[in-house]
């Protein structure tokens, strides 16, 4: 059998570098992601348990509303604590509390997620070429058999894995239960609930019944 030509090798190492160019810059992508997130919301803490935010001087961000077109979940500070909070100068601007944004959606089904993704697959796809361009002139079998490895290898470790989200995005997107704001009254209830599973439910039971009775007076 022959042996495989310069050209021919040249062209597999391409293809490899190319598939490796590409996981690297889905990588780095998604750790901007996850920095950029994380740069958000600063030195608050995420609790998935309550679905919350707890900020440095230790109050709560509940949920507020929820952007379906970006698939960005916001969460408020109550604004009286806020507003009286000593560190508000250097934490928010806002006479309305505290915003704190969350991406529901994991890398890489949020919308830079696809992009990025997208760039990576484009670049993973580009390592068919030159393979691919020198079965053009070179017919041996030792370089035709070396050349469909090597697009085997690129479709494996680089085409699929990274087209696979491209084409079932959005059907295969975690689903994720989205609380109902609009019904104050319900949330209200599921502030209780939350507040209740880490300080009881008696105070917040109490003080929701003194503010309705607040009301009637009025």
């Amino acid at each position: 059998m022959e042996a495989p030509g310069i050209f021919t090798l040249l062209a597999v190492v391409y293809g490899i570098f190319l598939v490796a160019i590409a996981w690297a810059f889905d990588g780095m992508a998604k750790q901007t992601s996850n920095r950029t997130m994380a740069n958000r919301a600063g030195t608050f803490r995420y609790l998935a348990e309550h679905d919350a935010w707890q900020c440095p001087e230790d109050q709560w961000l509940w949920p507020s509303s929820f952007d379906p077109e970006n698939r960005v979940m916001r969460y408020r500070g109550n604004p009286t604590v806020c507003n009286t909070c000593p560190v508000k100068d250097s934490c928010t601007v806002s006479h309305h509390g505290r915003e704190v944004t969350r991406q529901l959606d994991p890398w890489p089904h949020s919308d830079a997620g696809r992009f990025h993704r997208g760039i990576a697959f484009a670049v993973a796809a580009m390592g068919y070429l030159l393979p691919l361009c020198s079965l053009i002139t070179n017919h041996s079998l030792s370089e035709v058999l070396i050349i469909l490895a090597t697009v085997l290898v690129i479709s494996a470790l680089g085409v699929y894995p990274l087209s696979r989200h491209l084409w079932r995005t959005p059907s295969n997107a975690p689903k994720i239960v989205v609380p109902e704001l609009d019904n104050r009254e319900a949330e209200l209830a599921a502030q209780i609930d939350r507040y209740g599973s880490k300080y009881g439910k008696s105070k917040f039971a109490s003080d929701r019944k003194k503010s309705g009775m607040e009301k009637e007076t009025h």
